[in-house]
């Protein structure tokens, strides 16, 4: 839609897993999850987030779960950037799982999610990241104790940066997107 509202405003997207200095870099914008710092800035928030442990159909047919703890004898799918999710989720539970760093790493949630529908194991994803599948039957909640997780979202750009024409105007429909439940 924004194409479409703003037909002269061109998009260059990049995905980055690594932190960058926004203001030396070549982007206008930055999508990012954490506690809402980024130096040289202007962050916004977008939004918050909780996490829901997922597993194929078979899996959970195969292996059901009778309890939270019963997730640590599976293998539990881990995604780097939140290396601390599985422990942070069992905590929310009271438990303490000597399996919660175990388990193959993933780059990005995508793959965390393939690797969760070819039934490698559980992974621990935002649940606004598994909508589709769920509603589809690719994934199923393997147990349904949804945690917030310890960051938000956030759109950043630089501090002198925020009257820009195109970044004041991509800000403002980025907004408009999330106030909208887009």
């Amino acid at each position: 839609g924004f194409g479409d509202r703003y037909p002269r405003i061109h998009l260059d997207i990049r995905n980055e897993l690594e932190p960058f200095d926004l203001v030396q870099a070549k982007a206008d914008i930055a999508f990012f999850f954490g506690q809402g710092t980024w130096p040289g800035a202007t962050c916004i928030e977008l939004f918050s987030e909780e996490v829901v442990p997922v597993c194929s159909p078979q899996l959970a047919a195969s292996h059901p779960f009778d309890s939270a703890q019963a997730l640590t004898e599976h293998r539990l799918l881990q995604c780097v950037s939140r290396p601390e999710a599985w422990h942070e989720w069992f905590l929310g539970l009271g438990l303490h799982s000597q399996n919660s760093y175990h388990g193959p790493r993933f780059d990005t949630f995508y793959l965390c999610i393939r690797a969760a529908i070819a039934g490698c194991g559980i992974a621990l994803i935002p649940r606004y990241l598994v909508a589709e599948e769920l509603s589809e039957g690719k994934l199923v909640v393997a147990w349904d104790h949804p945690v917030p997780s310890n960051g938000r979202h956030f759109i950043a750009h630089a501090e002198h940066a925020a009257e820009v024409p195109k970044i004041r105007a991509f800000v403002q429909w980025i907004r408009e997107r999330v106030a909208e439940g887009d």
